[in-house]
C-alpha cells in the first residue's frame, strides 16, 4: 500500500477555523474521488504538537499514488487549504515491509 500524506496545522484564527470546518467534509469527498483512492484516514494530535493534523489517502500502488499527486482533485484540496493560510507538507509514503500485522483481538 502507498499513501499521499498531508501534514499541517489547522487554522487558529476564528474566521478561518469556521471556514475550515465548513469545507473539510467536501475536501474529504474530493480526495476519495481521486482515481485509485482506496481509503482516507485523518489523525489529530491530542496535545497540540505541530503538525496537529496528519491525513493519509491510501492507494494500492506507488504508481497510483504518484498519479494522485498530480490530480486535479488533490490540487483543489491543497489550494483550498492554502486559501485559509494553511501550510501543507505533502509526502508520498509506502507501507514498510517490516510493519507487523495487527494483533488479533
Amino acid at each position: 500500500m502507498a499513501y499521499v500524506m498531508f501534514q499541517y496545522d489547522r487554522p487558529t484564527e476564528s474566521h478561518r477555523w469556521n471556514d475550515y470546518n465548513q469545507r473539510v467534509r467536501d475536501w474529504i469527498a474530493q480526495l476519495l474521488e481521486v482515481p485509485g483512492a482506496v481509503s482516507f484516514m485523518a489523525y489529530r494530535t491530542f496535545d497540540g504538537t505541530s503538525p496537529d493534523t496528519i491525513t493519509m489517502l491510501e492507494f494500492r500502488t506507488v504508481e497510483d499514488t504518484r498519479r494522485a499527486q498530480a490530480s486535479e482533485q488533490l490540487r483543489a484540496v491543497l489550494d483550498g487549504l492554502r486559501s485559509l493560510g494553511v501550510t501543507v507538507k505533502v509526502l508520498l509514503v509506502e507501507r514498510s515491509p517490516f510493519t507487523p500485522e495487527p494483533i488479533p483481538a
